[in-house]
């Protein structure tokens, strides 16, 4: 290099392949379906409990369950739509 002339470098940006994007966004996808279903499953033992051991919070655990597995197929369908 004579003169002072600057090594010309090429600039790669990983996140704007298609590629990279595409698989970013399904592995998002998936798991964001396996905490959904792992709050299915969540509600699921929660109501075997509450019909085994009957106390005055099981009412409310199975609300805060349900309302997990709404707020997870929620987050499923948003991210749906934005990605």
């Amino acid at each position: 290099m004579e003169g002072g002339e600057m090594p010309t470098t090429i600039q790669f940006n990983l996140f704007e392949s298609e590629m990279v994007l595409m698989f970013l966004k399904t592995a998002i996808l998936i798991i964001l379906a396996f905490y959904a279903i792992f709050a299915l499953m969540v509600v699921r033992q929660v109501d075997l409990m509450s019909k085994t051991l009957i106390t005055k919070v099981s009412p409310i655990l199975k609300v805060l369950s349900i309302a997990q597995a709404g707020f997870a197929i929620g987050i499923i369908i948003l991210a749906w739509g934005i990605l």
